[in-house]
């Protein structure tokens, strides 16, 4: 016998996108039923597997500013990426990571002081000090339960 289980929302993909998308709908209809389906599992999702994590500016007065995370985004990008995108995305950050950890996304934010250059290379290349809030979306394993929740 199949068992069918019957839910109001599917969302496709559990990277960080299809999880705040689960957030947002049950923040406007809190009984939902939502199933975030993915083609691997949590923790090989691309917002994961991204090299260096995910960085926010936490104190202008530290050393690091907004721009200087502007700058460093597009020169990661070899130049490449829409530099309006990339300054909404500097701008926005800190207030989106910490609304999808109050959430409920597994993750943990951690301040770290690193280079410019090795948080855009990966590597240890000598570059001015900053300090970001970097958040760490590798604690995440599903659960083995029916309902296949997540948990940290």
């Amino acid at each position: 016998m199949v068992e069918s289980i019957e839910y109001d929302l599917i969302i496709c993909g559990s990277g960080l996108a299809g999880l705040r998308a689960a957030i947002s709908a049950t923040q406007k209809a809190p009984k939902i039923k939502i199933a975030v389906i993915s083609k691997v599992q949590v923790m090989r999702s691309h917002s994961v597997s991204a090299e260096g994590g995910t960085a926010a500016v936490i104190a202008d007065d530290e050393g690091d500013s907004i721009e200087s995370h502007v700058y460093d985004t597009v020169k990661g990008s070899d130049f490449l990426a829409d530099q309006d995108v990339a300054e909404r995305l500097c701008m926005e950050i800190l207030g989106r990571y910490t609304s999808l950890t109050s959430g409920g996304c597994p993750g943990r934010a951690e301040r770290t002081a690193g280079s410019t250059s090795a948080r855009l290379a990966g590597t240890a290349m000598p570059g001015p000090r900053t300090r970001r809030t970097r958040w760490d979306f590798t604690r995440c394993r599903p659960c083995t339960t029916r309902a296949r929740r997540m948990r940290t």
